[in-house]
């Protein structure tokens, strides 16, 4: 059976001027991932390399994604960036550096699950070690645009994954793991961050961008 649990990186409704914080409750666990139809362009192939990403590749047991991570969680949000007219995310060094620290910490606290509190976007899912990969945990993420109100959706606890995948500012992606307690622990940081009140109409675009 599996287990499931994710959290969603909030902004609440404070001032675009100030950086998103206060983390969100985790909703109820969802079921599989479901199929979504195919719409707007085709997607970009994974760009692994940005402006901070010249280092070496870091160990993945001790840094975060190894460079086939990398391109997996890359190919997850562009496929899905890509449908709302979105640019695609480059990898980075920096940020996936940033994730893999932040997901040890929540492993050497006991395993706790909740955010940074960082001035980057920030994604959070967890589950039994061996059900998540970064499609299926992309892909949950996403479907909370059901739960979206095109166009004039603002800030929600229930879509702020969906807002920040799709967040046509954000440019940077780097992402971390960690296990605890038999559970998986995976954390995306993003630059520019989304969910900013008050710029969800230009960057957060209805499929095939109408």
């Amino acid at each position: 059976m599996r287990i499931w649990i994710w959290i969603a990186l909030t902004a609440a409704c404070t001032p675009m001027t100030q950086a998103p914080a206060a983390p969100s409750p985790p909703p109820p666990p969802p079921g599989d991932p479901v199929a979504l139809e195919q719409a707007g362009p085709e997607p970009a192939p994974a760009v692994l390399t940005s402006d901070d990403d010249a280092a070496a590749e870091p160990a993945a047991a001790s840094r975060g994604a190894t460079r086939g991570d990398a391109g997996s969680w890359l190919d997850a949000h562009n496929r899905l960036r890509a449908k709302h007219c979105a640019p695609p995310l480059t990898w980075s060094a920096k940020l996936a550096d940033v994730a893999q620290r932040w997901a040890n910490a929540l492993r050497d606290r006991g395993c706790t699950f909740d955010h940074s509190g960082g001035s980057f976007g920030e994604n959070l899912a967890k589950g039994t070690i061996g059900t998540l990969d970064p499609a299926s945990v992309v892909q949950m993420w996403y479907g909370e645009i059901a739960q979206y109100r095109f166009p004039d959706g603002g800030f929600s606890m229930k879509t702020g994954h969906f807002t920040q995948v799709v967040w046509r500012g954000s440019r940077r992606i780097g992402c971390g793991h960690s296990q605890c307690n038999g559970m998986d622990t995976l954390v995306c940081e993003y630059d520019p961050a989304g969910n900013w009140e008050g710029q969800y109409r230009e960057n957060v675009l209805p499929r095939g961008c109408r």
